[in-house]
């Protein structure tokens, strides 16, 4: 089958959506439509339509008669997005432990692998998106899609989140070994050490990412950072 051409609303939200995650667009950056349809050299429409379909991924927030910009939480946000976070992937781990322990640790060593590549090279952009996929890997094991699809409504924001908070080389390095000892532990058939690493991981962010929240109040000036 031919596959379908991407529409210019399809590419704006893809393109936009990058930009956020990698970091090049600031927590709570004004998001100008002229800005943006003079970077991505494309009219207003589908960059109003591809604005929309990003705060459906929780990347963009309006706030009435100021315009669209990069999403920013509160610490309280943060409290309860870790939360939730923890309570989706503790569950999507149980069940993928349960309906096919050897595939879940199959992924996880090819990731660790990958990531281990990834910092000894000094591709920081690679390590992120490994990152992200080694926790993805419990919900593609679990065998629960509504269980995946929950954790894709705040995907974007926490892997945003990572890359603002990658810019602390020591939290990347602390990151790195947890994932080796989740690793370890499910290789051992020791999953409850497994899930109180992965609770402290994630649960050690709230802090760090409050921080992020009140360094990044909305209102800044859209800044287009090139690559």
């Amino acid at each position: 089958q031919l596959e379908r051409p991407k529409s210019l609303s399809d590419m704006a939200t893809e393109a936009i959506r990058t930009a956020i995650i990698q970091g090049e667009f600031k927590l709570g950056a004004s998001l100008s439509e002229a800005e943006l349809s003079k970077w991505l050299e494309i009219s207003k429409t589908p960059i109003r339509e591809a604005l929309a379909a990003l705060r459906l991924r929780g990347l963009v927030e309006f706030v009435p008669q100021r315009g669209a910009f990069v999403f920013c939480l509160s610490a309280e946000d943060v409290t309860q997005l870790c939360r939730y976070r923890y309570m989706l992937e503790s569950r999507a781990f149980d069940l993928a432990v349960r309906r096919d322990c050897a595939a879940l640790i199959g992924d996880l060593e090819r990731i660790n692998l990958a990531m281990t590549d990834a910092l000894q090279n000094g591709a920081l952009g690679d390590y992120l998106k490994l990152d992200a996929d080694f926790h993805d890997a419990f919900f593609w094991q679990c065998g629960n899609e509504f269980l995946h699809n929950g954790y894709r409504t705040v995907r974007d924001m926490v892997a945003t989140l990572r890359t603002h908070l990658s810019q602390r080389p020591e939290r990347t390095d602390k990151s790195f070994q947890e994932h080796q000892c989740i690793l370890a532990f499910t290789k051992a058939g020791q999953m409850a050490k497994a899930k109180a690493v992965l609770r402290k991981q994630i649960t050690r962010g709230e802090r760090a990412y409050a921080d992020l929240g009140r360094d990044n109040r909305p209102g800044a000036a859209l800044e287009i950072v090139k690559g």
